[in-house]
């Protein structure tokens, strides 16, 4: 197992190239100019197109100043919303991408200018990526008889080799019995057989992938991951195809397995539930760059600014523009909130008066006509049995909306006014302009 270092990560584009002629010509049904045509065939002044194209061809930045470590055995989920980056960077540790710049370590082995298969990486992708015609045995034994072959030069071969894998050849179709089985073949199918056990897929092995279902598919994506006994796992957003109640299932396997092997892994998801129940830590992403990287938890209770509040935690925080008054008292037109004394050193660095406070869902509570809290007006509920999500909007502000979350025992109905109250100690206080938390400036 190994540690994975990523090292002042960037990585860019460059633009499509469809410039004005382009777009004429693909409106038409015609194939664009090569990008070596592109726009010079349009104008007769070189110089004065080039530049135009040199504008129009600026690189696309994805990823930006991008710098983490996993340690080895550690299981780092990526998250954020689509779009963010996250697969890409997956991409560039499994060096399915060029790196733009910065530096990607493998253990004490610096992959930038390694090809995928020589950085001892297995990566599980979101469609299975499984052969169609290999039935689920040499689907997982696949990359082992790849490796084999590649780890010997083939100058090298000796007679004896070279038999050995034409008759491996051209008796894998033969009936069990009467298949020719090399040392090498013995011990990838005692590999095989292994992770077949450790995934409980040993009945399957004789099926091709069409005869599956989808969580079945997925575990042999996996068997055919762990098989390599790789030095770091990559998985690409692997549960997005399956169903909740399998998602669950398949969740929970995982996260045993590599307890199990103790293989260094970084797994990319949108989803923030599986990110809070499968990893030691999260790095939640936005807009090419990461916001934040810490254990679930502290994510959770200590967001650095109001995107990962928001992004982490279902239903997502609340948020109300509040004005900081004297030295400890938040105002809003409907409330006032006298703040806690370990308030006061945040709030004297801040500097300013205007203020985001959040509060989650579960820390609103129904309460009594009174100066510090809240008179709303109820749109929506959601009973889910063990708790109830109402969906509310404040009466004198009918623009401004909030999520509670509340037991099952008080009957609310769509249409009441209701008085909630804010639990102070589960505040959090965001600047205006930047976002950050103000105890995180």
């Amino acid at each position: 197992m190994a540690q994975v270092v990523v090292e002042n990560v960037y990585k860019s584009y460059q633009s499509d190239g469809a410039t004005p002629s382009n777009r004429k010509r693909i409106e038409k049904g015609e194939k664009p100019n090569p990008p070596h045509l592109r726009e010079i065939t349009a104008s007769p002044d070189f110089e004065e197109t080039s530049k135009s194209q040199r504008t129009k061809s600026a690189p696309v930045s994805v990823l930006r100043d991008i710098n983490f470590t996993v340690e080895d055995g550690e299981f780092l989920v990526l998250v954020g919303p689509s779009g963010c980056g996250k697969s890409t960077l997956l991409r560039l540790i499994a060096g399915l991408e060029v790196l733009t710049g910065g530096n990607i370590w493998v253990g004490d082995r610096l992959v930038n200018a390694l090809p995928p298969k020589a950085r001892d990486i297995a990566m599980v992708f979101q469609n299975y990526a499984l052969y169609p015609h290999l039935n689920i045995y040499d689907n997982i034994a696949f990359g082992l008889r790849r490796t084999n072959h590649l780890s010997v030069n083939s100058k090298q071969l000796s007679v004896a080799h070279t038999i050995d894998n034409l008759l491996v050849g051209i008796t894998r179709s033969f009936p069990k019995g009467l298949r020719y089985r090399s040392p090498k073949e013995k011990s990838i199918g005692d590999r095989v057989r292994y992770v077949a056990g450790l995934l409980q897929i040993e009945s399957l092995l004789n099926r091709l992938p069409k005869e599956l279902s989808g969580g079945q598919k997925q575990r042999v994506a996996l068997g055919r991951a762990i098989a390599r006994n790789p030095q770091v796992f990559l998985m690409d957003e692997p549960l997005s195809n399956l169903d909740a109640k399998l998602r669950t299932q398949t969740r929970a396997q995982i996260v045993k397995l590599q307890r199990q092997l103790g293989t260094t892994t970084v797994y990319v998801t949108h989803d923030q539930t599986e990110a809070m129940t499968m990893g030691d830590r999260i790095a939640v992403m936005n807009g090419g760059q990461i916001q934040q990287i810490a254990a679930p938890l502290e994510i959770y209770q200590q967001p650095v600014n109001r995107f990962v509040a928001e992004f982490i935690g279902s239903p997502p925080m609340n948020f109300l523009p509040v004005e900081l008054q004297d030295s400890l008292t938040l105002v809003h037109p409907q409330f006032r909130l006298n703040l806690p004394p370990s308030w006061q050193q945040y709030l004297n660095n801040y500097g300013q008066r205007s203020l985001w406070l959040g509060i989650r869902p579960q820390h609103l509570h129904l309460g009594t006509e009174a100066e510090t809290n809240i008179l709303v007006t109820v749109d929506l509920v959601e009973a889910l049995g063990s708790e109830t999500y109402v969906f509310v909007h404040l009466t004198a502000n009918p623009n401004t909306t909030l999520t509670v979350s509340l037991t099952p025992d008080r009957a609310i109905a769509v249409g009441d006014s209701i008085w909630l109250s804010i639990e102070l100690d589960n505040i959090h206080l965001f600047a205006v302009d930047s976002g950050r938390s103000i105890i995180y400036p």
